[in-house]
């Protein structure tokens, strides 16, 4: 069977006599290339959002610089909204951990971030309280230029390669899920179908069963819909049976009792 049909014949019950056959690296390998695919669509997508917030964020920034230790910005920034308090002004010189516990004590923030001229400090959502002296950053410089113009497109080239490393280990995962599921594959098909499966059957139908309800699941995730893992898993075992009930059928038992 040729390599790149073995995933677009998963989705084709009756053609498991022939999937399973298929040696077990010919199989990784073709469903690690739909992975490594999806992995990198999942990687544009999310490179594509954040190029668009960027440019958003880039509108609305106003010109900053932090140079020599000293931070400079165009105009002071303030909000007070949805629990969160943010304050940037280099009017202010120095940041210090009771001037952020002033302004905690004063509402209900889960989270607090003051930006001053030679120093910043925050609070985080477990009410933790930090600050950073500009000064220890020895050379490092930023401004809105060196922000938008050189770290966002370096962050979407992150976001992409990130995503396809995850291919792997979602590959990883994926077997490792098969290799637990494989044995409620067999007892279905024992129990349910009275054929009794090879150890080798077992698991590649396990693992190619999988697939197509976990590629609908991830197109289902382009509308926005979010599937829980108990219904992610339901659908998987659905369509194992279904698989299960062609795969006796065509191992001569087409006269069995379903239970």
């Amino acid at each position: 069977m040729n390599f790149f049909a073995i995933p677009a014949f998963s989705f084709v019950p009756p053609k498991y006599r022939d999937l399973v056959k298929e040696s077990g690296g010919k199989i990784f390998g073709a469903l690690l290339i739909c992975f490594l695919i999806m992995g990198i669509i999942t990687g544009v997508r999310a490179a594509s959002v954040m190029n668009s917030a960027g440019k958003e964020l880039e509108r609305e920034c106003p010109d900053f610089s932090l140079k020599n230790g000293v931070f400079r910005v165009e105009k002071p920034y303030k909000m007070d909204e949805d629990k969160v308090y943010v304050e940037i002004d280099d009017g202010i010189e120095d940041i210090k951990s009771a001037d952020v516990e002033k302004i905690a004590e004063s509402g209900d923030y889960d989270s607090i971030m003051i930006i001053g001229r030679n120093g910043a400090g925050i609070m985080n959502n477990s009410g933790q309280y930090q600050v950073v002296n500009f000064s220890d950053f020895g050379g490092f410089e930023l401004s809105r230029d060196i922000l938008f113009g050189k770290y966002f497109p370096v962050l979407n080239v992150i976001i992409i390669v990130g995503c396809i490393i995850g291919a792997f280990f979602s590959t990883g995962i994926y077997y490792l899920v098969a290799l637990i599921l494989q044995y409620i594959t067999g007892l279905l098909s024992k129990n349910i179908f009275n054929n009794e499966l090879s150890e080798t059957e077992r698991f590649r139908i396990t693992v190619l069963g999988k697939f197509p309800p976990r590629l609908l699941i991830f197109v289902i995730g382009f509308t926005g819909l979010h599937i829980s893992l108990v219904i992610n898993l339901v659908l998987q075992v659905a369509f194992i049976i279904l698989v299960l009930y062609f795969y006796a059928k065509d191992n001569g038992y087409a006269d069995y009792d379903v239970v």
